[in-house]
């Protein structure tokens, strides 16, 4: 089977490989600009981790009021400073402090729609969520599940408070 994928991968692009344009290559798999053997290894990897490539893991985190325990992918991921959602972490988890904080409910708040119950899920269990005004670590969030999305086990800590906004520290 491998080796028909090949013949065909090969065969219908090799005109391309010598076009002499600046155009991407058709085949160009792995981004080298030659279509070769490596790129019928890169469509083998593709195939074997489901459909991505192999690399660097990326981390989120999510807040907000559906339960990410129901949840099958990191969706939607939001950039901005008011939305709820999954936001980017990177591909790393840093050290989080009262100085380095991974979020800053003193001069962000995530508004929701409606005033209700709300979760917020990190990839990490040491990451807790303190109450902005005091500093302490708020017992409203003590009720901690997993969900593993994209291989990453996720903490759940759904708030046991309705709320119309997370003006929470995250650290």
């Amino acid at each position: 089977m491998f080796l028909l994928l090949a013949a065909v991968l090969l065969g219908s692009v090799s005109a391309f490989a010598q076009s002499g344009n600046n155009d991407p290559l058709k085949g160009d798999v792995n981004g080298d600009g030659k279509v070769d053997v490596a790129d019928i290894n890169a469509v083998i990897e593709i195939m074997k981790n489901g459909g991505g490539t192999s690399g660097e893991t990326t981390y989120y985190w999510y807040v907000g009021q559906t339960d990410p325990s129901t949840m099958t992918s990191i969706s939607p991921i939001v950039t901005d400073t008011s939305s709820p959602g999954w936001r980017l972490i990177g591909t790393s988890i840093p050290t989080y402090s009262s100085s380095n904080m991974l979020w800053n409910g003193d001069t962000n708040n995530i508004i929701f729609e409606n005033r209700d119950y709300f979760y917020v899920a990190v990839p990490n269990e040491s990451i807790k969520i303190y109450n902005a005004a005091n500093g302490s670590v708020m017992d409203s969030f003590t009720n901690i599940s997993t969900v593993n999305i994209g291989g990453i086990t996720y903490y759940i800590y759904p708030c046991d408070i309705k709320a119309r906004a997370f003006v929470f520290n995250i650290f």
